[in-house]
């Protein structure tokens, strides 16, 4: 995983991060947040945008080979190992540094007010200018792992 350093380098000084994440349920059954980030001044830029130039698909192999022990460590469980990094609601967050704004783009069942709140906490966002939205990539699986209700 990157590093969890607050960057203070950037030109306008936003701290933050972008990366991509997935919405979990650690080993107490609370929802937990497992996250690849990158601080904005080693984001690549897309577009308009900056972004975390890596996906969902190669840090779950990843995290696949790393193991049982990994995940505990996480506090997280050995069984999503068997399971694929569709099954779970996932996310990515981006940021506009011409609009000073980050944006969340996440799977329904991630937008509620206590899971964004975890969203931003991870990837270290302050403050009002923040955009969410839906994708179509993080649409739920027809048999979804997490339910629509908050723990």
């Amino acid at each position: 995983m990157s590093g969890d350093r607050t960057i203070s380098d950037h030109p306008n000084g936003r701290a933050g991060k972008v990366g991509y994440f997935w919405l979990l349920v650690d080993r107490d059954g609370c929802d937990a947040i497992l996250a690849d980030t990158l601080d904005l001044a080693g984001a690549e830029t897309y577009g308009e945008l900056l972004t975390h130039p890596c996906g969902h698909y190669d840090f779950w192999e990843k995290m696949k080979r790393r193991g049982p022990a990994w995940l505990r460590a996480r506090n997280l469980s050995a069984a999503l190992l068997s399971t694929e990094y569709e099954d779970w609601p996932r996310g990515r967050v981006v940021y506009s540094p011409s609009q000073d704004r980050f944006y969340i783009y996440a799977d329904s069942r991630i937008q509620t007010p206590a899971r964004i709140a975890l969203v931003r906490q991870r990837f270290q966002i302050s403050g009002s200018n923040v955009a969410i939205s839906g994708d179509s990539h993080y649409r739920p699986p027809p048999a979804s792992v997490i339910e629509d209700t908050e723990t």
